[in-house]
């Protein structure tokens, strides 16, 4: 059966600022997968397309390698379309695994799916057979990340095709605790001694080439992406790391897109980093409000009530902190931003500026960009052997500098706001 998949980011495009400013919605990581990989490892299409913001384009060739691009030949017709729009969820349900499905559509807010045959006259495409979720903010990666990634680990077992643990030979003094069925360890994965990996709360995913340092406490539901390595830690709640990460200190509920430095002790809870993230040692974000509230966030100017009582910080990629920052409840941090100065930070900070709190001043572009190329240099290998290019390309520092254009506006205005 010839299956094309479309992933389009449609009405929902910006919904997930500031992590979708540097890459469309569906390229974002809410469990063991980012979103297309999801789609792609469930369904298995034959050919995959991706609808994007103009600037996305050229990074395609770039970003799609890691979701499993599978361009159409030309001439060539399927048998049917999926048409995926915005961030969308496949719940739990045995019928996914019987792999055909009738024509339907489904929509939620800005999310959109539909398959239709393509070479047969069906009937007008009826309710949805299959149970999904939209997720309308950055809040609701973290809201559903535990579910999400239970959902994964029976999907990312039968891409692997794996039902048992197999820990390494010299895996000693490692403690599971809880069914070792809910362990899955993929190759070339180094577990030191004094690891405890605690699977009744929840399954557990090392994926390929792991390594788990001394001193590590790992409550399930948890996937620990290619390459990552934990440096002592405890994290619970969910968790959801990237490739080509470094995590120590404590992690609860969140999510690292991938190559995120954490490497010393530090909390930090319900929230998402973006790529290429530097925590400082000891930053720390606030997860939860003294009055137990619900958390607002900024989103496009405006403060949006999520709903929910425990929310941490959403930091979009190539930020940095310095040593002893603390970051409060709620807090979204846009593209480029370097803070220090070991004190309270802004709940809010926009794109590019640099500097500590009552004292930012704008990130100049080129200092940003070489330092964003020197880290990128650091982690080369880890990033060919993701199938990326092993650098700062020409392409992803025209999206940056078109971004430092494009956010200028909004940056000025909070500066100013600054000495005022």
């Amino acid at each position: 059966m010839k299956r094309w998949l479309i992933l389009a980011e449609g009405a929902a495009a910006g919904q997930f600022a500031p992590l979708d400013l540097t890459r469309p919605g569906f390229f974002l990581r809410d469990g063991a997968f980012t979103n297309a990989e999801r789609w792609i490892a469930l369904l298995r299409p034959t050919a995959v397309a991706y609808e994007t913001r103009a600037q996305f384009q050229p990074l395609l060739a770039e970003l799609a390698p890691a979701a499993g691009e599978k361009p159409a030949r030309a001439g060539a017709q399927p048998d049917e379309i999926w048409t995926i729009e915005g961030l969308v969820q496949p719940l739990d349900d045995p019928r996914w695994a019987t792999g055909r499905f009738p024509d339907f559509s489904w929509s939620s807010g800005a999310a959109r799916i539909s398959k239709v045959s393509a070479r047969v006259k069906s009937a007008p495409p009826a309710p949805s057979p299959m149970p999904f979720r939209a997720l309308d903010g950055l809040w609701n990666l973290i809201e559903h990340l535990p579910e999400q990634l239970r959902f994964d680990f029976a999907l990312w077992s039968r891409a692997r095709r794996m039902t048992t643990a197999r820990l390494p030979g010299a895996s000693r003094g490692v403690h599971i605790v809880g069914d070792r069925r809910r362990l899955r360890v993929g190759k070339g994965v180094t577990i030191h001694p004094q690891n405890v990996l605690n699977t009744a709360t929840g399954p557990i995913i090392l994926d390929d080439d792991v390594t788990l340092e001394p001193f590590n406490r790992i409550d399930g539901p948890a996937y620990i992406g290619k390459g990552s390595a934990l440096l002592g830690g405890k994290f619970t709640g969910g968790a959801a790391i990237g490739p080509g990460c470094k995590i120590g200190g404590e992690w609860e509920a969140s999510i690292a897109q991938g190559f995120v430095n954490k490497a010393h002790a530090g909390f930090f809870g319900h929230g998402i980093l973006g790529e290429w993230v530097n925590l400082g040692a000891m930053t720390t974000n606030s997860d939860l409000k003294n009055t137990y509230g619900t958390v607002r966030v900024a989103r496009h100017g405006a403060e949006v009530e999520t709903g929910l009582i425990k929310v941490g910080s959403f930091i979009a990629d190539y930020s940095k902190t310095g040593i002893g920052t603390l970051i409060p409840t709620g807090a979204t941090w846009g593209v480029g931003v370097n803070y220090f100065g070991g004190d309270l930070a802004p709940r809010d900070l926009p794109s590019f500026v640099w500097g500590t709190r009552g004292n930012l001043v704008e990130h100049r572009l080129d200092r940003m960009l070489s330092t964003a190329a020197a880290a990128m240099a650091r982690r080369a290998a880890a990033l060919r052997a993701l199938a990326r290019p092993d650098g700062l390309t020409d392409t992803q520092r025209t999206l940056l500098t078109a971004l430092f254009d494009g956010t200028a506006a909004a940056r000025g205005a909070f500066l100013r706001r600054q000495r005022e």
